[in-house]
């Protein structure tokens, strides 16, 4: 069965649009990325192409999900090309595209979405000597997700969005326990140091070793999750709830304005957004074989040129993001249950509350419990994990100029977890690498290895531009995420020849 209800379809879509978050692919694994070195391993920035290196501002958004998909008759590479078919153009030649090509599938008990937000901000390394590399950097992180939603409940959320729903009955929201749905919203900023140190530089070889600290402030946190509930009978303004067993977390009002601010408009948010606080810590190590160590590279020629890059083949691994977030007294956390019908009023009152700002609505639905249901209140405390992850990388140089890279991500948290979770990957990136032009193709699964994905990035001096599922969408008719990062980054000062 397909749905075609295009209405909900678009909304469903433009929502799941808004935000995402990745490891930025084609940039991490460039003997250029400087600074960015430090968000997959703090030891690789003994390898880095410069003296000293400055992130400006770097973005990244990402949305994935297997609810909803854009599902047109021709590709996005045919509409760029002006290849469309003529019966899908209008009469002034130009492509029609219509919310009906915005469409939702079945998803059995497993349909999921996810989006996030990052926000490099302003980032420095300088080498001390030719074996030690320090940086300062910070960084702004939003995450959202969603997990195991039912077909049921896909259905349910879908005509409870049309206009005409209104003293329908016999609609139904059911979540099982052997799939419990999860709702996680999640931001931060950090601010870090890090340190990398070569402790062999030698002829053939090179070991380093790297470490960050991170301070964390937490922005905001919300979490829904159940291990059962159905809801049913849906007549006017009324839901009925046959039986649940929800736990819900939730921050100060204005969630969602706290992830995006410091992130759209580039800049960090004032303290008084910060309502939660921790500590994060990376660290890293790599080993680099092949054509002599740092030493060799400073006397023959200044950093840069990638004829005198120092390796054959290069391995690392890093454990990352291990830390926590803690919000005390400013996160609320309750338990509602029942097993026999209750029926919730959504009213003025409910899209009143609701309509305030997510803790305004969760304060609602807490009072609604307190009253009507199994109510228990949680410890106010909440410790929010970091997105910890085990990242291994690859690096081998085929040619001048010539390299191939692999970068497998694996999350270390799990995912029925209250936290920040980062989904894991494996990534294959061939590429051409120049001082002022790099292009690379990223290529692997991703999404916790559930989508295959061609992605394409371009450097060209300081600005750069990437996607890790670019080339896959242009030649597919069937898009269901959207991944981009872009910004600036350059060298201050170079090397003197010795």
């Amino acid at each position: 069965m397909k749905y075609t209800n295009s209405k909900v379809a678009l909304i469903c879509f433009l929502f799941f649009s808004k935000v995402g978050s990745q490891t930025l692919n084609g940039l991490q694994n460039s003997n250029f990325a400087g600074v960015h070195s430090v968000y997959s391993n703090p030891a690789l920035l003994t390898s880095m192409a410069y003296k000293r290196h400055a992130n400006v501002s770097t973005f990244s958004a990402e949305v994935n999900t297997n609810l909803v998909s854009l599902t047109a008759p021709f590709t996005l590479w045919q509409a760029m090309n002006a290849n469309v078919p003529a019966e899908y153009l209008n009469d002034k030649g130009k492509v029609a595209w219509k919310s009906e090509f915005l469409q939702a599938y079945p998803v059995g008990m497993e349909g999921w979405a996810f989006m996030g937000l990052e926000w490099r901000g302003p980032s420095y390394a300088k080498r001390v000597g030719q074996r030690a590399v320090w940086a300062t950097h910070s960084r702004s992180r939003s995450n959202i997700s969603v997990k195991n939603v039912s077909d049921a409940t896909l259905s349910f959320a879908r005509l409870l969005l049309d206009s005409g729903i209104k003293n329908k009955g016999g609609l139904e929201f059911l979540q099982s326990v052997d799939k419990p749905f999860s709702f996680q919203a999640n931001a931060y900023q950090e601010l870090g140091a890090s340190v990398a140190f070569a402790l062999v530089d030698a002829k053939k070889l090179k070991v380093s070793v790297g470490a960050t600290a991170k301070y964390i402030m937490g922005l905001g946190h919300v979490s829904i999750a159940t291990s059962g509930i159905k809801i049913n009978s849906y007549v006017g303004d009324s839901l009925v709830i046959q039986n649940s067993n929800v736990e819900v977390s939730y921050s100060e009002s204005q969630l969602l304005q706290r992830m995006m601010r410091g992130v759209i408009l580039g800049g960090l948010p004032s303290f008084r957004d910060i309502i939660g606080s921790g500590l994060g810590f990376d660290f890293g190590i790599s080993v680099e074989g092949g054509k002599g160590g740092s030493v060799v590279q400073f006397k023959e020629r200044w950093l840069g040129d990638p004829t005198v890059r120092n390796y054959h083949w290069r391995l690392a691994a890093s454990l990352l993001d291990w830390g926590q977030v803690s919000y005390k007294n400013q996160v609320k956390s309750f338990r509602m249950s029942n097993t026999t019908p209750v029926t919730l009023k959504t009213d003025a009152a409910f899209l009143g509350a609701f309509a305030q700002g997510s803790a305004e609505g969760f304060a609602y639905l807490e009072q609604f419990a307190r009253d009507n249901m199994n109510y228990s209140e949680e410890a106010k405390t909440q410790q929010i994990t970091l997105p910890t992850q085990l990242q291994i990388q690859g690096d081998m140089r085929l040619m001048s100029r010539l390299y191939a890279s692999f970068h497998w991500q694996q999350s270390l948290v799990n995912a029925k977890a209250m936290g920040f979770r980062q989904p894991s990957s494996l990534i294959v990136s061939p590429r051409i690498e120049t001082k002022w032009l790099e292009v690379a193709m990223p290529m692997g699964l991703t999404q916790d290895y559930r989508k295959g994905n061609i992605g394409a990035f371009v450097r060209v001096g300081p600005v750069f531009l990437g996607s890790d599922n670019l080339v896959t969408n242009m030649m597919s008719n069937n898009i269901k995420g959207i991944n981009l990062y872009f910004g600036v980054s350059t060298s201050v000062g170079k090397f003197k020849k010795k």
